[in-house]
C-alpha cells in the first residue's frame, strides 16, 4: 500500500522542536513586540505587529506539527496559542488594509490556508471573525487589474481561498461571484466546494475527497527558493505543517458532517500519515494561557486602536 516518506518532513521540523518560549519566533515577538508599540516607524505603532503575530504563529504550528509526526503528542495549547497569533496578526493587517487605500490586498491564499485548518480542528470562535476578514479584502474591489494589459493580481486561478470561503457560503446557502471581485476561482475547487460539499451521496463525497487529496499534495509550496514555486503559480500550501496533514480533506468532512452528511472513507495515502491522528481532533480553544507579555502587547494595541477590541477579545481570552 502507497504511503508517503515522512522522513524529510521531520528533518524539517525537527527544528521547531522544543518548548513554546524557545521558539525564535517567540523570543522576537516577546522582545520586539511592545518596543514596536511604543517606539514606532513612520508607518505607524502597529505596522510590526502583523509580521510578528504571524512569524508566531507559524513557528508554534510548525511545533504543534513536530510533536504530531515525531511522537503522536497532541499540545493542544500549542496550537491554540498559534491560532490566536495568526488571527491577530491577519486583524491588525486587515485595520490597515482599510485605512490605506493605496495598499495592495493580503494574499488571499493565507486566509484559505488557515480557515482550512481552523474548520479542520473545529475552531468555531476564530471561524466566523476569519470568514468575514478574508471576505472584506475579497469585496473590497482592489483586485481590479490596473490597465486591460494588466494579468491582475493572480499569476493562477486561486485555490484554498475560493475552497474555504465557498464551502463556507454554501453552509450558509450562499454562493460568491468570484469574477465579479476580479478573482479567478480554480474549477476544481470551486466545483468541490459548491458540488461535493453538498453531495448526498457518501461514496461519491469520499471520491471528491479523494481528488481532494490530490489536489492538497499538487498545491505545496514544496521549495521556498525556487521562484517558479510560490503562491502566485498556484503553490498555495506554504507551511510545511500542513504538507502531510490534510487539512483541507478534513474541513471537507467536517464541513459536511456540520451539514448532517456522512463521508465514506476516503482512500488514500495522504489520509495514513501520522496527521491521521487528528481527523477527529478538536482544538482546545483556551488552552494556552495568556502571559503577560501576550496580554500586555493587546492591551497596547487597544490603546492605539479601539476599533480593533472585539477581535483583541477573541485572542486574549482565547
Amino acid at each position: 500500500m502507497k504511503s508517503y516518506d515522512e522522513r524529510p518532513l521531520m528533518r524539517l521540523l525537527k527544528i521547531y522542536q522544543g518548548e513554546l518560549s524557545d521558539l525564535v519566533a517567540v523570543e522576537d515577538f516577546i522582545a520586539d513586540g511592545l518596543r514596536k508599540l511604543t517606539d514606532p516607524s513612520d508607518y505607524g505603532p502597529l505596522v510590526s505587529i502583523p509580521t510578528l503575530a504571524l512569524a508566531t504563529g507559524d513557528d508554534a504550528l510548525l511545533n504543534f506539527s513536530y510533536w504530531v509526526a515525531a511522537s503522536r503528542k497532541l499540545r493542544g495549547e500549542v496550537l491554540d496559542f498559534s491560532q490566536r497569533s495568526r488571527f491577530l496578526g491577519f486583524a491588525v493587517e486587515k485595520n490597515d488594509f482599510d485605512r490605506k487605500l493605496h495598499r495592495k490586498p493580503p494574499r488571499l491564499s493565507d486566509y484559505g490556508e488557515y480557515l482550512l485548518e481552523l474548520m479542520a480542528t473545529s475552531r468555531a470562535d476564530l471561524i466566523e471573525p476569519t470568514r468575514e476578514i478574508a471576505m472584506g479584502v475579497v469585496t473590497s474591489g482592489r483586485f481590479v487589474p490596473s490597465s486591460p494589459e494588466s494579468t491582475g493580481y493572480f499569476g493562477s486561478p486561486a485555490k484554498l481561498s475560493v475552497f474555504a470561503l465557498e464551502m463556507l457560503a454554501v453552509m450558509r446557502g450562499e454562493v460568491i461571484d468570484w469574477e465579479s471581485f476580479h478573482i479567478p476561482p480554480d474549477r476544481f475547487w470551486l466545483d468541490c466546494a459548491r458540488i461535493g460539499l453538498p453531495e448526498p451521496d457518501p461514496v461519491k463525497a469520499a471520491e471528491w475527497g479523494g481528488q481532494l487529496c490530490d489536489a492538497h499534495m499538487a498545491t505545496l509550496q514544496a521549495d521556498k527558493d525556487n521562484p517558479d514555486m510560490s503562491w502566485f503559480q498556484g503553490f498555495e500550501m506554504v507551511n510545511e505543517a500542513h504538507h502531510l496533514w490534510p487539512i483541507s480533506v478534513y474541513a471537507f468532512i467536517r464541513a459536511r458532517a456540520r451539514l448532517g452528511l456522512a463521508t465514506a472513507e476516503i482512500d488514500h495515502p495522504l489520509m495514513r500519515t501520522s496527521f491521521a491522528i487528528l481527523k477527529d481532533w478538536t482544538v482546545p480553544a483556551g488552552s494556552w494561557q495568556a502571559q503577560p507579555w501576550f496580554t500586555e502587547i493587546i492591551d497596547r494595541i487597544q490603546q492605539i486602536e479601539p476599533a480593533l477590541e472585539p477581535a483583541l477579545d477573541l485572542v486574549r481570552n482565547g
